[in-house]
């Protein structure tokens, strides 16, 4: 079996297991006679329905916040790859910017959103800034280990012939990265989502977070609404992932994890 029917099978397989926990535990739920058991856990058939009666709300409300994240998560990693290299360039540097990357993390992004909504005066805005704020400090920490992680013997090699800082980044450092920055953005990725939605769960006028929210003001009735969504979430965030993956194969096929692996 090849590597793609290997996957496809996985997905299958664990879409089954899914559905096959699901539909017991809804139905238990439904049997303990609590008025708002349909709510708490329905049914998968019942979260399709809203898919499938209302395909043209829900895909508005996805490319509300995947267009905004992605961006944001395009912006975050760029900024994070360029301050990573700034970091490895000598060790006070990294010691001086570290500890104020920490703190940065340390806010609550619950908090942040209103403070950055009241300057910039824009959901949309503050949307990308937030999934690039969440994207940038794990993909610089990623990027940064990475190129401090290459091997000295080329190193020496390299200052033997007298090869510049820039070209040594360029062809030792940066490439012995790749495999962290890659693994930093596929954790980045789906995380700039939940940026996005954090601030659509805070009085916006879109998104996945706005449509959860509207389906949790108006009760148990649009329970199936706000499953959908965050099963649509979810969905982005593994396909995001997924996406990821895609290119550091394509842009890094010489990993050896990728080597013979042929078109599977």
């Amino acid at each position: 079996m090849g590597g793609r029917s290997r996957r496809a099978a996985t997905i299958a397989a664990t879409l089954l297991l899914v559905l096959g926990v699901w539909y017991p535990l809804a139905g238990l739920m439904d049997a303990s006679g609590d008025e708002l058991a349909s709510s708490k856990l329905p049914y998968p058939h019942s979260v399709v329905r809203p898919v499938l009666e209302n395909p043209g709300t829900l895909f508005d409300a996805a490319w509300a916040t995947l267009s905004t994240a992605l961006l944001g998560f395009v912006v975050g990693g760029a900024i994070g790859i360029v301050l990573s290299v700034v970091m490895a360039q000598a060790r006070w540097i990294e010691a001086a910017t570290l500890p104020y990357l920490l703190l940065a993390q340390m806010m609550p992004l619950i908090a942040l959103v209103p403070l950055i909504r009241s300057i910039v005066k824009s959901d949309s805005l503050t949307r990308l800034l937030m999934a690039a704020f969440v994207t940038f400090f794990i993909v610089t920490l990623s990027a940064l280990r990475g190129l401090k992680d290459y091997a000295p013997a080329a190193d020496e090699l390299f200052r033997a012939y007298d090869i510049g800082r820039l070209k040594r980044l360029r062809h030792l450092r940066f490439p012995s990265a790749m495999p962290y920055i890659f693994s930093g953005l596929k954790l980045a990725a789906p995380l700039s989502l939940v940026g996005a939605i954090v601030v659509e769960l805070m009085n916006a006028r879109s998104g996945l977070g706005f449509l959860m929210l509207s389906a949790l003001t108006f009760g148990p009735a649009q329970a199936p609404m706000l499953w959908a969504a965050m099963l649509v979430t979810l969905a982005m965030g593994l396909a995001l992932s997924r996406a990821v993956g895609i290119a550091e194969r394509l842009l890094t096929p010489w990993q050896m994890r990728f080597r013979g692996e042929g078109g599977r």
